[in-house]
C-alpha cells in the first residue's frame, strides 16, 4: 500500500519534505499580508449589505456606516489573518515545492505586489454577480436539495430567467 501511495505523488515531491514546501508558503504568505489590503477586503464583506439597506429605501449617516465598517474591522482582521498564515500549511499538502516557489518569487516582483493590492477589487466587482447568482438559483435549488437529502424524488426544477 505504501508504494501505490508512493507512485500518487507527482515525482518532485518525493524528492522534496512538507516542511522545506511550509518554509516557502509562509514566505509567501508573509509577503501577501505584506501587499495586502485587509480593509480593503473586509469592506467587500458589507458593502452588499449596505446595498441592501439602500435598496430598502433606508439612507445611512456617514457615521453609521464608519460603526458598521469598525465593527467588520474589529470582527474579522484578526480571524483572517490567522486563517491566511494557515494558508501554508494547505499549500504545503496541495502543491510542490517548485510551484509555492513561483508563487512566493511572482509576489516579490512589483508586478506580483500590484496584483495582490489589486485583488481585493477584483473580489468586490464580483462579488455582486456572485451574489445575484447564488440568489436567483436558491429558490428552485432548495427544496430539490432537501427532496434528495429526505430521500424523496426531487421536483422537477423551475425554468430560470
Amino acid at each position: 500500500m505504501l508504494i501505490v501511495t508512493l507512485l500518487a505523488l507527482p515525482l518532485p515531491a518525493l524528492a522534496e519534505t512538507r516542511e522545506e514546501r511550509v518554509a516557502v508558503a509562509t514566505e509567501y504568505v508573509d509577503l501577501a499580508l505584506q501587499g495586502f489590503d485587509m480593509g480593503a477586503v473586509i469592506e467587500t464583506m458589507y458593502q452588499p449589505v449596505l446595498q441592501q439597506v439602500a435598496a430598502g429605501g433606508q439612507t445611512l449617516s456617514d457615521a453609521q456606516v464608519a460603526r458598521i465598517r469598525q465593527l467588520y474591522l474589529d470582527t474579522f482582521t484578526k480571524p483572517l489573518t490567522s486563517l491566511m498564515r494557515e494558508q501554508s500549511q494547505i499549500m504545503a499538502d496541495l502543491m510542490t515545492l517548485a510551484e509555492i516557489t513561483a508563487l512566493r518569487d511572482f509576489y516579490a516582483t512589483p508586478e506580483g505586489r500590484s496584483v495582490m493590492a489589486k485583488l481585493p477589487q477584483l473580489t468586490a466587482a464580483q462579488q455582486p454577480g456572485m451574489m445575484r447568482l447564488i440568489n436567483d438559483n436558491m429558490s428552485g435549488l432548495m427544496p430539490q436539495v432537501l427532496a434528495i437529502i429526505n430521500g424523496e424524488a426531487p421536483p422537477a426544477p423551475t425554468a430560470q430567467p
